[in-house]
């Protein structure tokens, strides 16, 4: 059950977020109404390459590894401690499991907000989840400022889009 999460563990993303953001400005590339609402804080370019990102990251299982930008690929990667991890056990559950994770969720319909605060009342102990900064698909935080609150990325509210 991920119901063990302790004070300082650290909470990992395998993702970024903002694949319903990427999604949606790429849909709106063939609508001048919407595309002229984002166009002055993104490029069609920077749109196809968030777009191509995005559908990575959906069709990208967190059980087999891989990264548009090179992690777990057959190299391996450096984790915690110096430690080196190759690609057979090189995932999001694999890693979860050498380093003994206490706890684990995914992002989806109810944003990382959402969702951290789901995962945090049902632990045995109070814990309050502290986030930092986050993963994001390049210039879908500026698109979604762009929007005012129709996603909820900056806020932690946006749905990921799944595949």
């Amino acid at each position: 059950r991920p119901d063990s999460a302790v004070p300082g563990d650290v909470l990992v993303l395998t993702k970024p977020l903002g694949t319903q953001v990427a999604v949606s400005a790429h849909q709106w590339l063939d609508n001048p109404e919407r595309w002229n609402k984002i166009k002055l804080v993104v490029t069609r370019e920077e749109v196809e390459l968030a777009y191509q990102e995005a559908m990575f990251s959906m069709a990208t299982l967190n059980r087999t590894g891989g990264s548009p930008h090179g992690g777990g690929g057959g190299g391996g990667d450096t984790v915690g401690g110096g430690t080196r991890v190759t690609s057979s056990f090189a995932t999001a559950a694999g890693l979860m499991r050498a380093f003994g994770a206490h706890a684990a969720t995914d992002v989806t319909g109810f944003g990382i907000v959402g969702h951290a605060r789901a995962l945090a009342a049902q632990q045995r102990h109070e814990v309050a989840f502290v986030i930092h900064n986050l993963p994001v698909i390049a210039k879908m935080a500026a698109v979604s400022k762009a929007c005012g609150a129709r996603f909820g990325l900056l806020q932690g509210t946006a749905p990921e889009t799944s595949g």
